[in-house]
């Protein structure tokens, strides 16, 4: 068995392979038949994934996909591993031992005879229709280990063990740790493990003491044992229109906790058993942390995987905001500066769509949905061109490296990038990041620290939009400042230096703990700006206090009473849709600011205050009762901070000390700034731009990128 660790090298994250360094720059299908594998090797790529797969059913049920491979697990010690050597044999080609690695993308949902064999472990929803296995299921983990020590036995019997350096391990929907679910709406895990999870958490989080719990969730409970998963009801819809009443909806925020908990244990948990197996001598990893997910996700638990030693790296696909349009940013789905704070790379899934991408059921009939036609839909179409193909791929590579995040590129359906262009981009991409991480990477320049807040996602109703207007048009609107940001959970404010920033937004902080109050007297100074956006209330932190508009509480009283009589009665919850719309409509929190003589009004309304600026003598605080940011008022802020801005005109803009990339969102000209003084060189054409020492004008077409290398003035 080949040895393996992540590495810390300056700002940059390595692959140590028996004492060898190579950078994390990989190459994954879920086609081999068709994988441009060659191609990416000679372009200099020496790390690839491989797919595989222990069940026998397809990925998404949302979709209705269908398998991609035969699953190897045939029953209880009884396997065929034929399919996983074919699809290895595909991937190594003439490469020998020590030419390639390859990390494996470990697909543990049990196949069917699994269900049949322990009914008592699978997720189940309301009807208690089944769905695969629950994540509380110890069952479940315990069968997966001893398969898994089977197929690493296998490995090593077969010699695959010579090549193999890593699990990438995987389940739930779409192999991302997403509960399985049939439509939108679809609210599960009613399960025998999940309701006795559930009761030994709460009994944990309310130490035991029944009278507080009652009090807290306005019950008469006679025993913990009476403690059960909530009804789809009081899940999907809340109180305050999308926001959840502290007072009379506790229990459907603890078990969002819970249930958020739950998953990111079920990946903590699988990635333990990958270290158990190879005596913690491989590398292993987990997709996990999607803040672009709402409340049912089950992705909101993200610093039980940044904490965790069983977790080596963290991975997402970038966002899929307008159906990964040209001309916005993609920002990955989750916290990858927080997981540089705790010592881990994040992987980019590098999706990225091109003028070759075709639907599945031209490239992979097998697969393709008997009816559905998920797969046909936007967002799975590339750009018509080359030309604009590139302009994605090299967005997306140009985020990465300024970031210092690890990247596989996933040609999914395969022959994505099977086009010279394309892998000539390859070449010099995959170059310049291993000399770039080599010599340990580049500084983000990043002034606005970006914080978010796991807990918002218990406190929001799956069946409003706030929590989706939150994550599209948070991340679109910061996509267009013009500068960068580092993208942090709330968690781990102690350990970001505010020394680093101009800027701070906090987006829909819930609560301000004595320790976080502490830590965020250390940001009030230096002239900075403090942004507080959402409808939360950050009184405590911001010194400004919101009020609710009047008659709200009256209504929202009301139908906590209605649901204290009902209790588990869903008719009297809603009716109808007409009912629900209006209901949502007239529950919804108008929240205002109370202003002060002094502060500067930005935004004002019948109802009072909406966002203000309050100038402090060293900092300033800035406060808006809006879900999410505008683009020209972070812009706006960046510049009376003192903040540098690269384009100024709605482009996209990533930097670090070492180079800048700028998207064009329109056609036109463009002036990129300079911080200080320095030539810009196209790193893909090594071309010097024009222009003076603190700024270049060049011209762009929308969808165009440019990576330019910082050359300072004497170097």
């Amino acid at each position: 068995m080949l040895n393996s660790r992540i590495v810390r090298n300056g700002e940059a994250f390595l692959l140590e392979v028996n004492g060898e360094r190579l950078p994390l720059y990989a190459y994954l299908t879920y086609q081999p038949e068709k994988g441009c594998y060659e191609a990416f090797k000679q372009a200099g790529v020496r790390l690839f994934f491989c797919t595989v797969y222990a069940g026998d059913r397809g990925i998404n049920q949302l979709s209705g996909i269908r398998p991609f491979r035969p699953g190897f697990w045939r029953g209880y010690g009884q396997y065929d591993f034929s399919q996983v050597d074919a699809d290895l044999r595909r991937v190594t080609g003439d490469s020998r031992p020590g030419d390639i690695y390859i990390i494996l993308r470990f697909m543990t949902e049990v196949p069917s005879w699994w269900d049949d064999l322990n009914p008592d472990e699978l997720c189940r929803d309301a009807h208690g229709t089944p769905l695969h296995q629950s994540f509380s299921s110890q069952k479940w983990l315990e069968d997966v280990e001893a398969m898994m020590r089977d197929f690493l036995r296998w490995l090593e019997d077969s010699g695959w063990d010579r090549y193999v350096i890593g699990w990438h391990m995987a389940a739930g929907n779409t192999e991302e740790f997403l509960r399985p679910s049939h439509c939108a709406g679809h609210m599960t895990d009613y399960s025998p493990p999940a309701q006795a999870a559930f009761r030994a958490w709460v009994r944990e989080a309310y130490a035991g003491d029944l009278d507080r719990l009652n009090r807290a969730w306005r019950r008469s409970l006679a025993s913990f044992d009476e403690v059960a998963v909530p009804s789809p009801a009081k899940r999907l819809y809340a109180l305050q229109g999308d926001l959840r009443s502290d007072v009379y909806e506790r229990e459907a925020i603890d078990y969002y906790a819970f249930m958020n908990a739950s998953m990111a244990q079920a990946a903590v948990g699988l990635c333990a058993v990958a270290k158990r197996i190879t005596g913690r001598r491989q590398v292993v990893g987990a997709f996990y942390g999607y803040l672009a997910g709402g409340p049912e996700s089950g992705q909101h638990a993200a610093s039980l995987l940044f904490e965790s030693d069983e977790v080596d790296f963290i991975a997402s696909p970038f966002v899929y905001t307008d159906n990964r349009a040209s001309g916005i940013d993609w920002q990955l789905q989750g916290a990858s500066d927080s997981t540089a704070l705790h010592g881990k790379p994040w992987f980019a899934e590098a999706d990225v769509r091109t003028c070759l991408s075709r639907p599945i059921g031209q490239c992979m009939p097998q697969a393709d949905p008997y009816v559905s036609r998920a797969y046909d839909g936007p967002v799975w179409w590339g750009p018509k061109t080359a030309e604009g193909s590139l302009g994605q791929m090299l967005k997306a590579f140009s985020r990465v490296l300024t970031n210092n995040n690890a990247i596989w590129w996933f040609d999914m359906w395969g022959g994505w990038y099977d086009h010279e262009p394309f892998m000539d981009f390859q070449r010099k991409a995959c170059a310049l990041y291993r000399e770039h991480m080599l010599n340990g990477g580049s500084r983000s320049a990043g002034e606005i620290a970006l914080f978010m807040d796991d807990e918002f996602f218990f406190r929001v109703s799956p069946g409003g939009s706030l929590a989706e207007l939150q994550n599209h048009w948070l991340w679109k609107n910061m996509g267009f400042v013009g500068a960068p940001y580092r993208l942090y959970m709330i968690d781990d404010l102690p350990s970001v230096d505010p020394s680093a920033f101009r800027m701070a937004v906090f987006a829909s902080v819930c609560r301000w703990t004595p320790e976080r109050l502490r830590v965020l007297q250390g940001w009030k100074g230096d002239d900075r700006v403090l942004a507080f956006w959402g409808l939360t209330d950050s009184r405590e932190a911001s010194g400004v206090a919101l009020r609710q508009c009047p008659g709200r509480e009256d209504l929202i009283r009301r139908r906590a009473a209605d649901m204290d009589r009902a209790q588990n009665d869903d008719s009297l919850y809603f009716t109808d849709k007409a009912d629900r719309q209006t209901v949502r409509e007239a529950l919804t929190p108008i929240l205002r600011c109370l202003d002060a003589p002094d502060d500067v009004i930005l935004e004002k309304d019948e109802w009072g205050t909406q966002s203000l600026l309050r100038r402090m003598a060293d900092h300033s605080v800035f406060v808006d009762v809006a879900p999410f940011p505008c683009a020209d008022r972070v812009r706006d802020l960046l510049n009376a901070a003192g903040g540098q801005l690269y384009t100024c005109d709605g482009d996209v803009a990533y930097a670090s000390d070492t180079h800048i990339a700028v998207h064009a969102a329109k056609d036109g000209v463009k002036r990129i700034h300079v911080p200080g003084k320095g030539r810009l060189i196209n790193e893909m054409t090594k071309e010097a731009l024009p222009g003076y020492d603190s700024y270049t004008d060049v011209r762009m077409i929308a969808g165009e990128t440019l990576l330019l290398r910082i050359a300072r003035q004497g170097k």
